[in-house]
Order: structure tokens, then sequence, then C-alpha cells
């Protein structure tokens, strides 16, 4: 499975009870995020990786605080690695349990981030940046926990990556890796 499976499946090609995720979680999933994920399922474990060419410039829609902030964050790097995640399939439970945790999972740190949900992460020399989803806004957003501030999102340095569920899936790409043969 790829990005570029991803990108080119439909949304709603996966017919998923809503109702029942929203009952479980207690609010309404956004439009954005049920395009996002009715669209393919992989059941790789750790989801669909790849590696890209670092392009901030066209990564980054709007940064909300500290401007720039991944403009020189992957140093002489030219690559970055990715890994969003999936459904692994589209059983009621399962899916359920999926957008539970994808909410307010271990990856929260057991802070409040208010509806966002964990999509993946980029991987640049400063390190791991976050992918998530903010189902208020309908945005996709990028946030550099390792900058320390766990407990207020805010505090972070963080932006929005695209508005809509093509758009964020288009920001990614498998790169030509310029790797040197061996002598």
């Amino acid at each position: 499975m790829t990005v570029t499976d991803w990108k080119s499946a439909a949304a709603d090609t996966l017919e998923i009870d809503w109702n029942a995720v929203e009952q479980r979680l207690g609010f309404a999933v956004h439009a954005e995020l049920r395009s996002f994920f009715s669209r393919i399922v992989c059941e790789e474990r750790w989801g669909v990786r790849g590696c890209m060419e670092y392009r901030p410039a066209e990564l980054v829609k709007e940064y909300a605080n500290r401007p720039d902030w991944l403009v020189d964050a992957n140093g002489d790097g030219k690559y970055a690695e990715y890994t969003l995640r999936p459904l692994q399939h589209n059983d009621t439970d399962y899916v359920c349990d999926f957008f539970e945790d994808a909410f307010s999972g271990e990856w929260t740190g057991g802070n409040d981030f208010a509806h966002r949900a964990y999509l993946g992460e980029l991987y640049i020399n400063i390190g791991q940046i976050t992918l998530v989803f903010n189902n208020d806004t309908g945005r996709f957003e990028w946030v550099d926990f390792g900058w320390g501030y766990c407990e207020v999102y805010e505090d972070n340095p963080y932006g929005i990556v695209a508005d809509a569920a093509q758009e964020f899936l288009d920001k990614f790409h498998d790169a030509e890796l310029d790797i040197p043969a061996d002598d």
C-alpha cells in the first residue's frame, strides 16, 4: 500500500458506521476526516510509509505561531520520512476503537488537545513532527511536540498543512531517492 493508492481512492469507498463512531466519541466526526479515512484499508501494522523530498514551503499552508519553524528544520537533509495511519479494516468495533484512540490515545500523553485526531508523523532532522486533524476547524495540522510543551497544544510550534483530505494527501509523495551507488 502506498500513499498514491490512498490519494487515488475516492472518499466513501469504505462502508463505515459513522453513527456508531460518533456515539462512542460523543461528538460528530467532521466531513474531511470522514473523507480521509473512508478511502482505503491497509493491513500493514505501521500504516502507509514513505520518503519524500522535504519542501516546507509546499508542505505548510500557514504557520499558526513561530513563523517558518520548519524552513531550516531539516538542516541539509533533502528528504523526510512519513508515516500515515489508515484503518486496518472497517469492522465497526475496530473502527470505533480506532477513532477513540485517534482522539484520545497514548499519543496525547494524557493531555487534552480538544477534538484533534492523530494521523501520523513526519520525520526530519529535528525529530518527529506529529500530524493531526482538528475536528473543530476541519483543518489538517502539524505540531512539534519535541519543543516540550505537551500539556498545552498551542504552546508548541504548529501550523496548517491543508484544509481538505485530498489536499493533505497530495502533500505526500514518494521520492526518487538520489543514493550514490557503492563502488
